[in-house]
């Protein structure tokens, strides 16, 4: 299996390159946001973007105008409408994958807090907390949103209308159902996201902490071979995790509530 990199030289296509060879895969194409694109699908079987948003519009824009039919996996963050139109455009001729965080644990927590979000209502507020490196750019992060947007969703709620991303000065009174976000961008830190769900006598709090790159890295060459089996369209992390999440949520539903038993 042949894959190319686009961002090649950053961290996360730096750590991508690194686990296709300990995969045994050739990478065939290591391509900068500064090189020319068509390089990119040159004799490759997949391509995966962790790059910019210039250069994942830049490669985008290609395959549009190319009708270039090679499962691309994108893990760009900082994304805009713009970019999820063109991903659109390029499912119809090819498999296109995006998730803003390539963890199979957020993808977990993506489900707890989508079941938490309908079974507490808006009694509940809700914080969400985005922890990363002092040099992200894009702030909340991809995931944040992801979580917020799930929230939002769970409860028929527009995110627009509930997500408050600014807290300055004098500001009005919490309204019902709003989702707060609190950003830091501090030292080294890889990733770490804390949901609370804030009622007026108790409180839950569900928390993802990244300890390395590598995991997002060795995820994303999972998610390539599996595209490589997928006909034309876009998938996200719900798509790849569907198989392996359903048939488990189901057992726990039987054991949890058909088996009444405690043992002493």
């Amino acid at each position: 299996m042949k894959i190319s990199v686009l961002g090649s030289t950053g961290t996360m296509g730096g750590l991508v390159v690194k686990a296709a060879l300990q995969d045994g895969l050739t990478v065939e194409n290591r391509v900068s946001s500064k090189d020319n694109i068509e390089n990119l699908f040159k004799r490759t079987d997949v391509v995966v973007d962790f790059s910019c948003p210039i250069a994942t519009e830049s490669m985008l824009k290609y395959i549009v105008a190319n009708k270039v039919s090679i499962p691309t996996v994108i893990g760009t963050t900082g994304l805009s409408k713009v970019h999820f139109d063109l991903m659109n455009e390029c499912a119809k001729t090819t498999p296109i994958f995006h998730s803003p965080s390539m963890s199979f644990l957020v993808a977990i927590l993506r489900i707890a807090i989508h079941a938490f979000a309908k079974l507490l209502n808006e009694d509940f507020d809700v914080e969400i907390m985005d922890v990363h490196h002092k040099l992200k750019k894009d702030s909340p992060s991809g995931t944040a949103l992801m979580l917020g947007k799930t929230i939002a969703n769970a409860r028929n709620r527009k995110f627009a209308d509930v997500a408050n991303f600014v807290r300055y000065g004098i500001v009005e009174q919490r309204r019902r159902g709003e989702i707060g976000f609190a950003v830091q961008r501090c030292s080294n830190v890889i990733g770490t996201h804390e949901i609370s769900f804030m009622g007026e006598y108790e409180n839950l709090k569900l928390k993802h902490e990244a300890h390395s790159k590598e995991t997002f890295s060795k995820e994303a060459i999972h998610i390539a071979k599996w595209l490589m089996t997928q006909r034309c369209g876009f998938y996200t992390m719900n798509d790849f995790t569907r198989d392996l999440i359903t048939p488990a949520l189901k057992s726990i539903y039987r054991e949890l509530f058909t088996n009444t038993k405690i043992e002493n």
